[in-house]
C-alpha cells in the first residue's frame, strides 16, 4: 500500500483548464480553520510539537468533508454511493490522478481512511480539490497536513519526500496565486536538521504551524514575516563583493546577491545547448566529429550547422520550403531573450563563442564533469570516478586547470560550473562518499580562485542533496548551481528558504525543464503543458532575486534547447523519438520523457540538424515572458532589471 501511494506523490496540479468542479461537498467554515478553538499547539518551533485535538466533532465539522479528523462524512455523500455502486472507485491508486479526474480522486483518496499514511491522503485530496476548483478548501485540506502530520516521509524513486514540507509549499503557493483572500500566514515553518542526507534516522525537526493574520495587519517587513509578499525590499548599501573583473557577484546589507557584468544587474536568461543531430548517440558514437556541433560542417559552407544554419519549418510540414532561410539558432536564442548558454564540458571554438558574446549577447556558464560518466576522470564506466583515487583526481584536476587557462581571458566566460550533478552517482562514486567528492570541488574551486580571480566558481548539484554538508565543506564556491525539477509550481517556499538559511551565497538553477510530451493528451496540449510549466518555473525564480523574497537567484537557465533522440536509455535506437516511461517525475502524467525537452523540435528527424519546429514555450518566452506575469507585476510595481 505505501509503495502505491508514493507512486503518485509527483501528481501536481497544472496549469491547464480544469474539470467540472467538486461544488457539492460540505466545505464547513467559510474561511480559515479556527485550530486554537478546538484544541491547542504544543512545543511550537521544536522536535516535539504536536497538535492536541480537544473538540473532534467541532474539527470535523469545521475543516469539511473529507478532510481530517473528518474522515466518515463523505461515505454519506450521494456522489459517493453513486462512484462507488458503479464500480468507478475500483482499481489501483494510480488510475486515480487529480489533474485527470479530480471528482474520482477525491472520493477515492477520501474514502481509504484507514491508511497509516494519513499525510499523503490529505496531500492528495487537496490536489483533487485543487482541480477540482475548490482553492479554498484545497488550502485547508494542505493546512491540515501542517497541522496534525508534519512529519511525515515517503518516498519517490528512492528519495525522501517530506509531506509536510510539500504540503506547506502548497499553502504558500495557493496564498501567492490568490491576493484577492487577503489571507497571509506568518511563521509557517518546517525544517529539517540532516534533511539532505536521504536518510530518516538522523531526521531533527523543527515545526512551526504559523498563524493567520489578515494581509492589512501584515507587518511590512521581510520576506520572512510575509513569505508571499512581493513587495520591493530595500537592498541597502553593499556588503561584500566576490570577483574583481567584468563580472563580480555583490551582497547587500539585506543580505541579497546580485551578479553584476561590467558593473550592471545582470539576470541569467539561460538555456542549456547540446543540439545532438539525429541517428547518433555520444554513448558510442563519441569519436564521431559532428557530435561536436562547435565544429560540425555537414553541409561543408565553413559555418557551424546548430548555431548558423539552423532554419525554422514555419509550417511544421518537415520540408525545406525556400521561404524557410537559414537564421541559425543564436539568432533565434537572441529573439528570444536568451543572454546565456551552460556548457557541460569544456569548448572547442573560439572563435565560435567570441562570435556568440559580440554578435548575439550571449555569453557561457564554461563547465567541466568532474568525473560525471566517467568524463575528465578517465576511469573505466564498469568502476566510475573514485574520488579518492589520487590518479582520478589528478587528472580532473589538470582537466579543470586546462579548461580555465585556456578560457579565463575570453570575454564571453561568465562563470565556471564544476560537476554536473554528480551526487546523483551517474559514472562515479559521489552518492555513496558525498564527503570525498565535495572536498574535492572545494580545493579546485580555491585552485580556479588562483588561477582566475574574476570570474565566480559554481558547484552544480542535483537539487539540494547534501546541502548542509557543501555549505560546510565547500566555503571557496562562489554560485550553488542547482539542478531542479519540482513541478509545475516551481521549487517552492521550502525550496528558497533552505538555500537562504543553510547555504546563505548566490544561487542559480542550473537547469529546470519539462517535456512536451504527455502519454494521455494530444501534441499541442503537451506544448501547452511544457510551457506553463517553464513560465512558473521562470517565476518562482526572478521572485527569489535580489530584492525579492530569499534574494539568492542569479536567473535560471532551460533544459534545453532542441530535443535529444539517444537519451531514452542506455544505447537505445537515435533514429527512434522514444516515448517510454523511463523514470516517474513531477511531470504532466508523472514521467520524465528525456528525448522531449526542447523548445525546438527535430520533426521527423529526417532534416537534422538544421530543422527547427519551435514549440509554444519558444514563443512564450520570446513575448517578454522573462517578466514577472501581470498579477505579479501588480502586486511589486516593477521588475528586476536584466542585462541581454
Amino acid at each position: 500500500m505505501v509503495a502505491s501511494f508514493c507512486s503518485l506523490l509527483s501528481t501536481l496540479p497544472g496549469a491547464s483548464s480544469k474539470p467540472p468542479l467538486l461544488s457539492s461537498l460540505s466545505t464547513g467554515v467559510d474561511g480559515i480553520v479556527p485550530y486554537e478553538k478546538f484544541g491547542h499547539f504544543e512545543n511550537v518551533g521544536t522536535n516535539n510539537y504536536r497538535y492536541v485535538i480537544e473538540d473532534r466533532a467541532g474539527l470535523a465539522a469545521a475543516v469539511g468533508e473529507g478532510i481530517y479528523p473528518n474522515e466518515r462524512s463523505v461515505f454519506k455523500d450521494p456522489r459517493f454511493f453513486s462512484l462507488k455502486s458503479s464500480n468507478e472507485l475500483e482499481g489501483p491508486l494510480s488510475r486515480f490522478s487529480p489533474d485527470v479526474d479530480p471528482v474520482r480522486a477525491f472520493y477515492k483518496w477520501a474514502s481509504m481512511n484507514g491508511t497509516p499514511q494519513k499525510g499523503l491522503r490529505l496531500l492528495m485530496i487537496g490536489q483533487s480539490l485543487e482541480w477540482g476548483g475548490q482553492d479554498r478548501q484545497a488550502l485547508k485540506a494542505y493546512y491540515a497536513v501542517v497541522v496534525h502530520f508534519p512529519k511525515e516521509v515517503s518516498w519517490e524513486e528512492g528519495k525522501i519526500s517530506y509531506i509536510g514540507i510539500r504540503a506547506l509549499d502548497h499553502v504558500y503557493r495557493l496564498l501567492k496565486e490568490h491576493p484577492e483572500w487577503g489571507l497571509r500566514l506568518q511563521g509557517g515553518r518546517i525544517r529539517v536538521k540532516n534533511g539532505f542526507d536521504n536518510k530518516v534516522t538522523n531526521d531533527e525537526f523543527s515545526i512551526d504551524p504559523g498563524h493567520w493574520v489578515d494581509e492589512l495587519a501584515v507587518d511590512q517587513g521581510s520576506w520572512l514575516d510575509d513569505p508571499m509578499a512581493l513587495r520591493k525590499e530595500k537592498l541597502g548599501p553593499v556588503k561584500r563583493t566576490r570577483g574583481g573583473g567584468a563580472v563580480q557577484l555583490v551582497q547587500t546589507s539585506n543580505g541579497h546577491w546580485r551578479l553584476l557584468v561590467e558593473g550592471k544587474p545582470y539576470l541569467i536568461h539561460g538555456i542549456c545547448y547540446s543540439p545532438t543531430p539525429v541517428g547518433v548517440s555520444p554513448d558510442f558514437d563519441g569519436s564521431r566529429p559532428h557530435l561536436d556541433w562547435m565544429t560540425s560542417d555537414l553541409n561543408h559552407n565553413g559555418k557551424a550547422d546548430g548555431p548558423y544554419d539552423a532554419w525554422v519549418d514555419t509550417n511544421r510540414d518537415g520540408v525545406h520550403d525556400r521561404n524557410e532561410k537559414p537564421v541559425g539558432d543564436f539568432q533565434l536564442m537572441k529573439e528570444m531573450g536568451i543572454n546565456t548558454l551552460r556548457l557541460y564540458h569544456h569548448a572547442e571554438n573560439h572563435e565560435l563563442l567570441r562570435d556568440l558574446k559580440e554578435t548575439y549577447g550571449i555569453r557561457v556558464m564554461m563547465g567541466d564533469f568532474l568525473g560525471a560518466y566517467t568524463i575528465g576522470s578517465e576511469a573505466p564506466w564498469e568502476t566510475g570516478t573514485d574520488y579518492t583515487n589520487n590518479e582520478h583526481l589528478a587528472k580532473m584536476t589538470e582537466s579543470v586547470k586546462e579548461m580555465v587557462l585556456e578560457h579565463k581571458d575570453e570575454p564571453y566566460v561568465l562563470m565556471w560550473v564544476l560537476g554536473n550533478e554528480n551526487n546523483y552517482g551517474y559514472g562515479n562514486n559521489a552518492k555513496g562518499n558525498p564527503l570525498a567528492f565535495y572536498r574535492f570541488v572545494n580545493s579546485l574551486a580555491q585552485m580556479v580562485h588562483s588561477l582566475d580571480p574574476t570570474h565566480p566558481v559554481a558547484l552544480s548539484n542535483g537539487d539540494l542533496d547534501n546541502l548542509d554538508m557543501i555549505a560546510t565543506e565547500c566555503p571557496s564556491v562562489d554560485v550553488l548551481a542547482v539542478n531542479s525539477y519540482r513541478g509545475a509550481d516551481g521549487m517552492g517556499f521550502s525550496f528558497w528558504d533552505s538555500l537562504r538559511e543553510i547555504w546563505g551565497k548566490p544561487v542559480v538553477i542550473a537547469e529546470f525543464g519539462c517535456p512536451a510530451y504527455d502519454s494521455r493528451t494530444d501534441p499541442f496540449t503537451a506544448e501547452k503543458e511544457q510551457a506553463d510549466y517553464l513560465l512558473s518555473n521562470w517565476q518562482d525564480i526572478i521572485t527569489n532575486t535580489a530584492g525579492f523574497g530569499a534574494g539568492l537567484a542569479l536567473g535560471g537557465n532551460i533544459f534545453e534547447w532542441v530535443d535529444e533522440w539517444w537519451k531514452e536509455g542506455f544505447r537505445t535506437d537515435p533514429w527512434i523519438h522514444d516515448t517510454v516511461q523511463q523514470k516517474r517525475g513531477p511531470f504532466p502524467d508523472n514521467y520524465l520523457y528525456e528525448e522531449w525537452l526542447g523548445l525546438m523540435s527535430q520533426g521527423d528527424g529526417r532534416l537534422s540538424p538544421f530543422l527547427r519546429q519551435p514549440r509554444l514555450a519558444y514563443a512564450q518566452f520570446k513575448k517578454n515572458q522573462w517578466a514577472l506575469n501581470k498579477k505579479m507585476k501588480k502586486q511589486v510595481g516593477h521588475e528586476p532589471r536584466m542585462e541581454r
